[in-house]
């Protein structure tokens, strides 16, 4: 009976996003990085997508919520690793990111399971933190700076390979993806603050 949990819809699209991710992951090492980077969004879209099953079809377990932290902590690991050896100049800041964001996520899974929380997201139950509240509690700053965290990312990873048109504003060009770095960069230093 307990088994029927891994075929459940979310962990399905949780099981799809780890073969894209890890479809991205390998196709960039052939150097096709337009293939590699909209695999790696479509695995990103559907993160969203198996969070809205798990609520709709009222599948949401233990096994779903880890699978889903797993493979975001993965994704974002794997990105980040792409970007050191893009980037390797800052190679030491994109290690830092790793750190930060798998350390602060063990931090809030070992609270909640000593806390006997259901949900890491649920911080109201054992912080003060109005900064961390303000995240987890307002579902649109949450899309919003995950979607910036991500979005920063794949611009970044864009950039190395294509500048697109150029803008000018107040004398200064930009091509069209470093316009996007900058528009995200806030949404993505603010949650990397959080």
């Amino acid at each position: 009976m307990t088994n029927k949990v891994f075929f459940f819809i979310p962990n399905l699209i949780g099981y799809l996003r780890a073969l894209l991710y890890l479809s991205a992951f390998t196709i960039h090492s052939f150097n096709y990085w337009q293939l590699s980077i909209i695999l790696y969004t479509i695995g990103f879209l559907l993160d969203e997508l198996d969070g809205r099953a798990a609520k709709k079809f009222n599948q949401t377990t233990q096994f779903g919520a880890s699978l889903d932290m797993v493979l975001d902590r993965c994704a974002t690991t794997g990105l980040c690793l792409i970007l050191a050896q893009i980037y390797p100049q800052y190679s030491v800041i994109f290690i830092l990111l790793i750190a930060l964001d798998i350390s602060s996520h063990y931090y809030l899974l070992s609270i909640s399971g000593k806390l006997q929380i259901p949900s890491h997201k649920a911080v109201t139950n054992w912080s003060k933190n109005k900064l961390l509240a303000l995240y987890y509690e307002q579902k649109l700053i949450f899309d919003l700076l995950i979607a910036g965290n991500e979005l920063f990312y794949i611009f970044l990873y864009i950039t190395a390979y294509t500048t697109g048109f150029t803008i000018t504003i107040f004398k200064i060009t930009l091509s069209f993806w470093q316009s996007l770095l900058i528009i995200t960069f806030p949404l993505y230093f603010f949650k990397q603050l959080i």
